[in-house]
């Protein structure tokens, strides 16, 4: 028996984490007291890409990085005394830091994920959850976003691990979509093309930094159009292949988090984000640490990460 790849010995040793899940959306639902599930960590302040849509690029500033025992301590601070369920490792592009991901991946065995753009072999890790591997639509579109040669890359490095790593490797794959302006057309494509090579895809929408982003989908009528194909999809895939919920995908045909740059409906406190200092980033797990930084433009979010915990009725 599995629960989201998850075996029944596994869910037994992980009871005291599971314990204070609960304990927490219990905590909220009953007293309004709110402390963080997941947590994220930009691990690296590298990446080999340089994506049109990427919020990283837009505040990146050039700094030292950590150390693994300088993790360590922030793993410690951070993340184990809150008690957050799981972990996952952005970028950069975080492959890059292979003693970072195995760092976390001891210290939240099977409960650390990955966010990878796949153009790098893909390394097989006793405690990695799972990869998130970054798609933005078909192979010409994904290259006029990430760079030519970035799908093909990634397509390969995909079947290789699942090639070299038993009947069951596909699992540990997961793909994420943003949707913009450029992409959207694919939606279908892309769930076609990765479908039986892939455990899960997921979507979100671009969010942008400024008014009148070019790569933003407005809300209205093309929008609405891809949701409800999203939805319709949902029932032609089995296994829950597309994991968004319907409720999550209905609320991304409107402003569901805050005022400007503002969060107010966002439920921000449910992921505790770090950046690659260890420093807390704001409002969000796309913000910065920086005082002066760009923000996340709030009324126009299509974040999947804080949406699912909206259409779960947790609220900021």
């Amino acid at each position: 028996m599995e629960i989201m790849g998850r075996g029944f010995g596994q869910i037994v040793n992980e009871t005291p984490a599971y314990f204070h899940l609960f304990t927490k959306y219990a905590m909220y639902k009953f007293f309004n007291k709110k402390s963080p599930l997941y947590g994220s960590a930009d691990i690296i302040n590298v990446c080999n890409l340089h994506c049109e849509h990427c919020y990283w690029w837009l505040n990146r500033k050039e700094n030292e990085e950590l150390t693994v025992e300088q993790w360590k301590k922030v793993i410690d601070e951070k993340f184990k005394k809150k008690h957050v369920f799981l972990i996952t490792l952005v970028g950069g592009e975080p492959t890059l830091r292979p003693d970072v991901i195995e760092l976390f991946a001891k210290e939240f065995p099977r409960r650390t994920c990955v966010v990878s753009n796949g153009t790098f072999p893909i390394k097989r890790y006793k405690g990695v959850y799972f990869y998130w591997i970054s798609i933005d639509g078909t192979k010409d579109i994904h290259d006029k976003i990430r760079g030519n040669g970035s799908w093909d890359k990634t397509r390969k490095n995909v079947l290789d691990y699942i090639a070299g790593n038993g009947k069951n490797a596909h699992k540990d794959i997961w793909i994420a979509m943003t949707v913009n302006s450029q992409n959207y057309k694919t939606v279908p494509d892309v769930v076609k093309d990765w479908y039986g090579n892939s455990n899960k895809i997921s979507f979100q929408f671009h969010t942008p930094f400024m008014k009148n982003d070019p790569l933003w989908l407005p809300f209205g009528k093309e929008r609405d159009q891809v949701i409800d194909d999203i939805i319709s999809m949902k029932k032609q895939y089995p296994d829950n292949y597309i994991i968004n919920p319907e409720k999550q995908l209905q609320l991304m045909k409107r402003n569901w988090g805050g005022n400007g740059t503002t969060p107010i409906d966002c439920p921000t406190w449910t992921i505790i984000s770090v950046d690659h200092m260890g420093r807390e980033k704001l409002p969000c797990c796309i913000g910065s640490a920086e005082k002066n930084a760009m923000k996340p433009i709030c009324e126009d979010c299509g974040l999947g990460c804080y949406s699912v915990f909206v259409s779960y009725g947790m609220k900021g």
